[in-house]
């Protein structure tokens, strides 16, 4: 008897590992190295990690980059390619000399590939879609790209970046100026956003060094059609409008004021959520 139940438990285990390793191959996906289903889902922390570098591009932080950088990383980029943290540096030095970098993040996946002998690779690959705002005294370049990212215990170790679109557009000051004075919001900080910057709603601040109600500020705007809206407190609270508004353009799901610049403008006080002044 004793027999016949050691026998039932081994084979109930041998069933348990076999399920345990058909459910465990059902979470993998991909094509890699002439195997298929290689890939399982990597880590939210290395998604975290790939926007804090691009943040500190953003900030022209280039000691905080280094650190994130592993000693022998490199760069594969459509006008250059850099090996190592000295070449990092140098390229960091010539870029934010000459311009200031926005940028928006599309979508980001973080992937881990399965060896051959079933081991996870110690690093995650980061597949990514975004889009840099790279502005300089002659203009504004758009660059639309995509970005394969190693990441390897908290260090970026490699990165080749694929361009599918860039142009640079001429560009010209504009002057916002949102009136606040009837607005019932609490708030501690109001900026604008719209096509200018990536729909960036902590790029561009407005203030009010009067105290009038009336926050200003003036950005480099591409030549062409802007849409933009207002915003409190880093999009807590944005401007609604509902669609065939006068001062808007509805695109989809999305209504956002209009504009077409084709000179240095000053584009004039509305209240907050109004295409009118509040006068």
């Amino acid at each position: 008897m004793k027999k016949r139940l050691l026998v039932f438990v081994v084979a109930a285990l041998s069933f348990i590992e076999v399920m345990g390793q058909e459910a465990q191959k059902k979470d993998l996906v991909g094509y890699g190295g002439g195997r298929y289903e290689v890939f399982k889902t990597g880590g939210q922390e290395s998604i975290d990690l790939w926007f804090k570098w691009m943040e500190l591009h953003v900030k022209e932080d280039t000691e905080g980059i280094l650190a994130l950088a592993h000693d022998d990383i490199v760069i594969e980029a459509p006008e250059a390619t850099l090996n190592g943290k000295a070449e990092l540096k140098e390229w960091m030095s010539t870029t934010f000399t000459n311009g200031d970098l926005t940028v928006e993040h599309r979508w980001a996946v973080p992937l881990r590939f399965v060896n051959d002998d079933g081991s996870l690779n110690p690093g995650d690959w980061i597949v990514n879609d975004y889009v840099v705002n790279y502005k300089t005294n002659d203009g504004l370049t758009i660059d639309d790209s995509e970005a394969n990212v190693y990441i390897v215990e908290g260090k970026v170790r490699y990165m080749k970046i694929f361009t599918f679109k860039k142009e640079t557009r001429q560009t010209k000051k504009v002057t916002f100026s949102v009136d606040l004075n009837n607005s019932d919001e609490v708030f501690s900080s109001v900026s604008v956003f719209g096509s200018f910057n990536n729909w960036c709603a902590s790029c561009d601040y407005l203030t009010d060094l009067d105290n009038d109600g009336i926050y200003t500020g003036t950005f480099d705007v591409a030549v062409g059609e802007l849409q933009y809206k207002f915003t409190l407190d880093k999009q807590k609270v944005e401007e609604q409008f509902e669609a065939g508004a006068e001062c808007c353009k509805t695109i989809g799901d999305y209504t956002n004021r209009v504009a077409t610049i084709t000179e240095d403008s000053e584009l004039a006080a509305v209240c907050f959520n109004s295409c009118t002044s509040c006068k």
